[in-house]
């Protein structure tokens, strides 16, 4: 017997373990293409990232840039951060701080004196 390249001969007993997941397999593909899903994963890692950007930047930046920086403070600071949570909760500190990291890697970031112009006021300028 012939069969096409793509066709496997599979007991009845054994269907479900290659159809399962076939409705989501016919439904997706229709809506989300393969460029869909990574703009999908790169905005959820970037929210992420941005979720966990002020405490990066106080955690690390806070303390390497501080008036009193010690050689492994920030090691220290993040053992600090990280001893009170369980392992989940740390496993997930880590991923967003990482995702920070990723968030800062891939964009241009944003500068106070440019977003946010500051003005003077004439009449109530001291």
């Amino acid at each position: 017997m012939t069969f096409p390249a793509n066709y496997a001969v599979i007991a009845e007993d054994e269907l479900t373990y290659v159809t399962g997941g076939g409705v989501i397999a016919n439904v997706l593909p229709a809506v989300m293409t393969a460029d869909n899903w990574k703009t999908f994963s790169t905005n959820v890692v970037k929210i992420v990232g941005n979720t966990f950007m002020s405490g990066f930047v106080s955690t690390v930046l806070g303390t390497v840039f501080g008036t009193n920086y010690a050689f492994g403070a920030v090691s220290d600071k993040i053992g600090t951060k990280l001893a009170g949570m369980d392992f989940l909760n740390g496993a997930m500190q880590v991923v967003g701080g990482l995702a920070a990291i990723y968030t800062l890697g891939t964009g241009d970031a944003k500068t106070e004196h440019v977003e946010n112009v500051t003005t003077v006021n004439p009449t109530t300028a001291a």
